[in-house]
């Protein structure tokens, strides 16, 4: 299966179920923007996989990953991942800088949590917003959440569209 293929490598996406449901609720427990301390230790990591790049948010040196970005170099798609929450339709939203686009998306399990899988073009208005930003909002069945890199990992955001927009 490609999911497994995926995540077999460097990250691998077990513990972000229990993250991400514990961290989609606000300070009071009721759905919505994550609180900005939600996952203390959460970071964006680029790895470059030789003919694919990847941009995780997840926690330094571990399986505990929240998002993931996949691409072939110079293919301008990405596979964008998160951990699968609830029953509601397959839809994962990305918004940045008041760019947003709904996808459609594929669930998936395998080891560990299951996923929903997207795949749209590096160029979309909220990715090339992210690539400028450094942030972007994740959205999927009631609960939402947002990543903003830091001036280091915002070096990451853009070396992993840079490598998803030329081979």
């Amino acid at each position: 299966m490609m999911v497994k293929k995926r995540y077999a490598g460097a990250v691998v996406l077990i513990a972000g179920l229990s993250a991400l449901v514990a961290a989609a609720c606000t300070q009071d427990g009721s759905k919505g923007a994550l609180p900005a301390a939600a996952n203390p230790g959460f970071a964006l990591f680029y790895m470059d996989e030789g003919a694919s790049a990847k941009l995780a948010y997840g926690a330094p040196n571990s399986d505990d990953v929240g998002l993931m970005m996949e691409c072939a170099k110079g293919s301008h798609m990405v596979d964008v991942s998160d951990v699968a929450r609830g029953g509601a339709a397959p839809t994962l939203t990305l918004a940045s800088q008041g760019r947003s686009a709904s996808l459609a998306a594929t669930p998936s399990s395998g080891d560990g949590a299951a996923l929903l899988t997207a795949r749209t073009r590096s160029d979309i208005p909220p990715m090339q917003a992210f690539r400028r930003s450094g942030r972007i909002d994740v959205a999927y069945a009631g609960s939402k959440y947002a990543i903003t890199a830091s001036p280091t990992e915002r070096a990451g955001v853009e070396r992993f569209f840079a490598a998803c927009d030329r081979a």
